[in-house]
């Protein structure tokens, strides 16, 4: 074969090998695009167990007391201290009463005499009244002395007033508890001068009772039961409760202010922190997923990002209520079971959006 004839094959193979050659080293564009494609992290939601409902109340009574002297005085004693649970009668605190004690005893002298005087005023009358039967007395002497008996009447009705007044007096210089209760403060110091209604002690009494909040959104009324318990760290105790009563939603916060009242007190003061455990009502509109999954959009309302089943899932806008927390989860009502959804919200994410799902945490 001539020269001249192989170069002509060979100018007409060449171009076909590189072209073959180039189709055969093209890259694949689908890895590239797979790659680029955000990674999310997905979980399948499922509905919330019917657990307890915990929050932080305030432990109080029904009404709180102020104690204080009726008159102007020198505190001598203070028998109580702050905690103290007193019974009605006891002596709480004492005041210096010698003045008061010699005034009263003046009245009753004052009352000793009016009553002689009486007793006699009467004796006299009845005798006159005897003469005047048989004439041995005018009318007149009769009518004066009928009229000095109703005087020492008069005055010893007066003195018994005074000597009332005066007991009185001295027994109002020991404070009295008014009913059974607890002592919250105690503001007297002996040995000082206390003004007229000034407050020497407070206490609670009446029927112990907790008051906390709840959200607007919440279901419980008036008769649900509740348990009622003392901080972690303290001597363990409960004691049951019902819902006594249920406030208007208050506008700025969304909650609304509960008070329970509790079927016997419990051995804290009055205004301790306690915990309130309420038994849902509905739980099974109600699905458990991470606090992270939420973006918030005000006190009970959120969004997060749904996830399509299938080879290429996209991201789906789904807006719930909050229905309340547990630990690091929140509940929230708005969502199926078994529904996916992304674990950590994102403020870069639109709806629709082409997503990679890396991994699917376990259930909730």
């Amino acid at each position: 074969m001539s020269c001249r004839t192989c170069s002509g094959i060979l100018k007409r193979v060449l171009p076909l090998l590189a072209a073959s050659c180039l189709v055969g080293c093209k890259p694949a564009s689908s890895p590239a695009k797979h790659t680029s494609l955000p990674a999310v992290q997905v979980l399948k939601v499922q509905e919330a167990s019917p657990e307890k409902v915990a929050f932080v109340g305030h432990y109080g009574t029904g009404r709180t007391i102020p104690l204080a002297p009726t008159q102007a005085g020198r505190l001598t004693t203070l028998s109580v201290v702050s905690g103290q649970y007193v019974h009605q009668g006891d002596v709480l605190a004492i005041f210096e009463d010698r003045l008061l004690l010699e005034v009263a005893a003046q009245a009753q002298g004052e009352v000793d005499a009016a009553h002689a005087e009486l007793n006699q005023a009467a004796a006299t009358y009845k005798r006159s009244r005897g003469l005047d039967a048989i004439g041995g007395l005018s009318s007149g002497t009769v009518e004066e002395r009928a009229s000095s008996w109703r005087l020492a009447q008069g005055k010893y009705k007066s003195a018994l007033a005074a000597l009332t007044q005066a007991q009185i007096q001295v027994a109002e210089t020991r404070i009295r508890a008014p009913e059974d209760g607890r002592i919250i403060s105690v503001t007297g110091v002996p040995g000082s001068l206390v003004g007229a209604g000034s407050e020497i002690v407070r206490m609670s009494a009446g029927a112990p009772e907790v008051r906390f909040k709840v959200p607007s959104s919440s279901f419980w009324t008036v008769g649900d039961a509740a348990e009622v318990s003392m901080p972690v760290g303290q001597k363990s105790q409960s004691v049951h409760a019902v819902i006594k009563e249920i406030g208007a939603v208050d506008d700025a916060s969304q909650t609304q202010d509960v008070k329970l009242i509790l079927d016997q007190p419990l051995p804290v003061a009055v205004s301790s922190l306690v915990t309130v455990s309420l038994a849902p009502h509905d739980v099974s509109h109600v699905v458990r997923i991470p606090l992270t999954a939420l973006v918030s959009d005000d006190q009970t309302h959120a969004h997060l990002w749904g996830v399509t089943e299938g080879q290429e899932p996209h991201l789906v806008l789904r807006r719930v209520q909050v229905a309340g927390v547990r630990g690091a989860d929140a509940l929230v009502e708005g969502l199926t079971a078994g529904e996916r959804i992304v674990t950590n919200g994102d403020a870069s994410f639109h709806q629709d959006q082409a997503v990679q799902c890396i991994s699917q945490v376990s259930e909730r």
